[in-house]
C-alpha cells in the first residue's frame, strides 16, 4: 500500500511542471476533498506532500497563482499534523516554511486552529513588522528593495532597513525608506503627482514591438486578462486572444505616430490625436489587430543532397515547394554535400519568389602561416578575413580563431566543408615586402600569387580572378566566322545543315544583321545577346532568318584573369548536377583544366569516357583532339594511343576549338599525324 501511494509522487517529480500543471492541481483539489467530505487524514496529506514535493523546488520561480497553491498545501499540512499525536510537532515547520515562502499570506483562521494561528503569529512576528499602505491613485506598482509587485494595503517586512517605490504610468513616482524593528507597526503613504498622459494599448498578436514617433518602447508580452473581456468580445475575440495592457506614458504635448510591428505581420500605422496627450487623462484604445503578412518561397536545384536554411533555421532537403514564409527579408542557405549557395532574399506579401539553387565552390581561409611581424600584417590579415564580401563566385569560409594554418588543412581536408583553401605565407627576407597567396583545390591543383602588404589594394588581383569564371555556352547560330581585311563582314568559313538549308552560302561575307550593317563578329554576337529565339542575316541579297542556339565553349587555357583552382572546383560542382551532352561538355573542360596543370593521366580519364552528340563547333572532334594532345603529353609509350585520338578527331570536318567561331580541329590534326610520322 505504501509504495502505491508514492508511485504518483514520483511521476510527478518525473516531469517538468509546465506540462503537468493540471495533474498539480488535481492532486491539490483530491487532497482537500479527501479531508473535507471523507476525513481521510493520512490520504490528504500524501497528496498535499506530492504537491509540495513538486512546487517547493522551484518556489522562487512560481507565478502568484502557483506560489498561493503551495502556501495553501503548508497550511492544509500544518492542520493535518496538529490533529495527530505522531505528526504534532511536524506542524511548526509547516508554518515557518509559509512564512519564508510568503510572509503576506494569511493562513485560513476558520480552518486553522487557535493554537495554530497564535504560532503563525509569533512566528511571523520574530522576523516581520507589519506595514500598512495607502496608495492615490491606486492601480500602480509597489517596489521593495527594487522588487516590484501589487500593492498591496498591508506587508509583512523583516526588520531592517527598506527602500520603498510607488509608480504609476503618466504620474512621477515617490520614493520612501523605512527602518522596521521587532515589535513595532509602521504606515507608508503614497501621493503621486500627474506628470503626463497615458495610452493602454491590447495588441494581437502578442509580442508585438511598439514605437512612437520612429522610438521603440518595447514589446507587448503575455495575455490579457479578465479585465480586456469588454473590449475584446465585441470584436469576437477572447481576452487570451490579446496581450497584456501596454501602457505609453510620458506623451510629449502635440500629435503622435503609434506604430505596430509583429513577425508575420503587415505594419500598422495609427495617428494619435493631440487631445491623447493634452489635457492629462489615462485613455485606453480598441484593441488593435494586425493582419497576416506572408508569402510563399520555392527553392530547387539541379543538383542532388540540398538542404534549405533561412536565416540559420533548417526547412529540409531541396526541392522546397510553395513554402509558407513571413514577408521579410532572410539569409537564404543550400547546404549540398558538395559546395554551397547563399543568397539575401526579401519575400514579399502575397507574393510567390522562387530561388534556383547553384551550388558554389567553397573556400576555406587557413590563415596566416607563422608569427613573423611586419609592416602591414595587421592590415593584410583584415583584408583577407573579409575577402568573402568581395567574393561572387566562391562561398568564403573564414579562419577560425586560434587554430593554426596547418591543423585548419587537416580538418578541412578530413570534413570536406570546403573545395578551396587559401594560405598566406610570408616570404623569408631581411624585411617582408611580399605575402604569397595559395590558392589550392584539395585535389592539390595549385596557383600562387605574391602581393605586397602596403598595396592599395593587395587583394584586388585575387579577387577579380575568383570572381571570374568562364562560360561554357554562348548564343550562336550554327557558323563558323573568320574576319577578312577587305571583307564588308565576317566571312563564313562553315555552317550547320540547317543553316545551309535556310539559305545561307559558305565562303562568303555576312553583310546584315536584323536589318543594320554588320562589319564583326564581335558586332554579331552584341546582336545575338539581344535577340528573341532568332537572327535575319543577310549576304547581300535575301535575308536568311536562322534560330538562335546555344553553342559550346572551351574554357581558356592560360589567361591571367583566371583562377584556375577555383575554375577546376566550379566544373566539378556542374558536373554533379548535369546530365547527357552538357556533363560531356563539363568533363571536356575538366579535362583542359588538368591539362593546364599537366596533369594529363588525369585529364585523359576525364576527356576518353565523354561522347558529345555534337558534330560541329566544340563537339566530338574536339574531345578527340584533346585526348590525342594528352598523350602525346605522356611520351612515346603512348603514340599509339595518339594517332588513334587525332584520326578519330579528323572523322569530324566542321569540330572547332575554344568555340565555333576558333579554328577547324582537322588541320590541326593532320599536322600532329604527319608530327608522329
Amino acid at each position: 500500500m505504501r509504495i502505491r501511494r508514492f508511485l504518483p509522487f514520483l511521476f510527478l517529480l518525473g516531469l517538468g511542471l509546465g506540462a503537468q500543471d493540471a495533474t498539480v492541481k488535481d492532486t491539490f483539489l483530491q487532497a482537500k476533498a479527501l479531508w473535507a467530505t471523507q476525513g481521510d487524514r493520512e490520504g490528504a496529506t500524501a497528496r498535499f506532500e506530492q504537491v509540495v514535493g513538486v512546487l517547493a523546488p522551484r518556489a522562487a520561480t512560481l507565478d502568484p497563482a502557483w506560489s498561493q497553491v503551495l502556501c495553501e498545501s503548508y497550511n492544509w499540512l500544518a492542520v493535518l499534523d496538529d490533529r495527530h499525536a505522531q505528526t504534532k510537532p511536524r506542524a511548526q515547520g509547516r508554518l515557518q516554511a509559509l512564512i519564508d515562502l510568503d510572509p503576506d499570506f494569511e493562513v485560513d483562521r476558520t480552518l486553522t486552529s487557535q493554537r495554530l494561528t497564535t504560532l503563525f503569529d509569533r512566528l511571523k512576528a520574530e522576523k516581520y513588522a507589519p506595514v500598512k499602505f495607502s496608495y492615490s491613485p491606486e492601480g500602480g506598482t509597489l517596489s521593495v528593495d527594487g522588487r516590484p509587485g501589487p500593492p498591496l494595503g498591508r506587508r509583512f517586512l523583516p526588520f531592517g532597513s527598506h527602500k520603498l517605490a510607488y509608480s504609476r504610468p503618466g504620474y512621477a513616482s515617490v520614493e520612501l525608506s523605512l527602518d522596521l524593528a521587532s515589535g513595532e507597526g509602521r504606515t507608508a503613504d503614497f501621493k503621486l503627482t500627474r506628470v503626463s498622459s497615458t495610452v493602454t494599448l491590447y495588441v494581437q498578436p502578442s509580442g508585438a514591438e511598439v514605437l512612437v514617433d520612429g522610438r521603440s518602447l518595447g514589446r507587448t508580452k503575455g495575455q490579457a486578462g479578465a479585465e480586456a473581456a469588454a473590449l475584446a468580445v465585441p470584436l469576437g475575440l477572447r481576452p487570451e486572444d490579446l496581450s497584456e495592457a501596454f501602457v505609453i506614458s510620458e506623451l510629449a504635448a502635440g500629435p503622435h505616430q503609434l506604430e505596430l510591428r509583429a513577425p508575420c505581420h503587415r505594419t500598422k500605422v495609427l495617428e494619435m490625436e493631440a487631445n491623447l496627450a493634452t489635457p492629462w487623462a489615462d485613455h485606453t484604445l480598441e484593441p488593435i489587430r494586425l493582419d497576416d503578412s506572408k508569402g510563399t518561397l520555392s527553392v530547387g536545384s539541379a543538383w542532388p543532397g540540398g538542404e534549405l536554411f533561412l536565416s540559420g533555421q533548417s526547412q529540409g532537403p531541396l526541392p522546397v515547394a510553395q513554402l509558407p514564409v513571413c514577408s521579410g527579408p532572410y539569409d537564404l542557405l543550400v547546404r549540398f554535400p558538395a559546395g554551397g549557395f547563399s543568397k539575401r532574399i526579401t519575400v514579399e506579401e502575397g507574393k510567390a519568389l522562387t530561388v534556383d539553387a547553384r551550388p558554389k565552390p567553397r573556400l576555406a581561409f587557413l590563415g596566416l602561416e607563422g608569427e613573423t611581424d611586419f609592416t602591414g600584417r595587421a592590415r593584410l590579415l583584415s583584408l583577407l578575413e573579409g575577402l568573402g564580401d568581395r567574393l561572387q563566385q566562391v562561398a568564403f569560409l573564414p579562419a577560425r580563431p586560434g587554430e593554426a594554418p596547418r591543423e585548419a588543412l587537416a580538418r578541412v581536408k578530413a570534413s570536406r566543408e570546403a573545395e578551396l583553401i587559401l594560405l598566406a605565407t610570408p616570404v623569408p627576407a631581411k624585411v617582408v615586402h611580399q605575402v604569397e597567396l595559395l590558392v589550392a583545390t584539395l585535389e592539390g591543383e595549385e596557383e600562387r600569387l605574391l602581393v605586397k602588404p602596403l598595396e592599395e589594394d593587395p587583394l584586388g588581383a585575387l579577387a577579380a580572378r575568383l570572381n571570374a569564371v568562364p562560360a561554357l555556352h554562348e548564343p550562336g547560330l550554327g557558323l563558323s566566322l573568320l574576319e577578312v581585311p577587305g571583307e564588308p563582314g565576317p566571312w563564313v568559313l562553315s555552317a550547320s545543315e540547317a543553316a545551309q538549308k535556310a539559305g545561307l552560302q559558305v565562303g562568303k561575307a555576312l553583310t546584315q544583321a536584323d536589318g543594320k550593317p554588320l562589319p564583326s563578329i564581335q558586332a554579331l554576337r552584341r546582336v545575338l545577346e539581344g535577340a528573341r529565339g532568332s537572327v535575319a542575316l543577310s549576304q547581300g541579297g535575301a535575308a536568311v532568318t536562322l534560330p538562335v542556339q546555344t553553342e559550346a565553349l572551351e574554357i581558356p587555357l592560360g589567361a591571367s584573369n583566371l583562377c584556375y583552382p577555383a575554375v577546376l572546383a566550379h566544373l566539378r560542382l556542374l558536373y554533379a548536377g548535369a546530365k547527357g551532352d552538357e556533363a560531356n561538355l563539363i568533363r571536356l573542360n575538366l579535362g583542359l583544366g588538368l591539362m593546364h596543370f599537366r596533369k594529363y593521366d588525369k585529364a585523359i580519364e576525364q576527356l576518353r569516357d565523354a561522347r558529345l552528340s555534337t558534330v560541329s563547333g566544340v563537339s566530338q572532334g574536339t574531345l578527340d583532339y584533346h585526348t590525342g594532345l594528352c598523350f602525346l603529353r605522356l611520351g612515346s609509350a603512348y603514340q599509339a594511343e595518339a594517332t588513334q585520338a587525332f584520326r578519330q578527331a579528323l572523322k569530324y570536318p566542321q569540330a572547332t576549338l575554344l568555340g565555333p567561331d576558333g579554328p577547324l580541329v582537322g588541320p590541326l590534326a593532320r599536322q600532329a599525324l604527319e608530327d608522329l610520322k
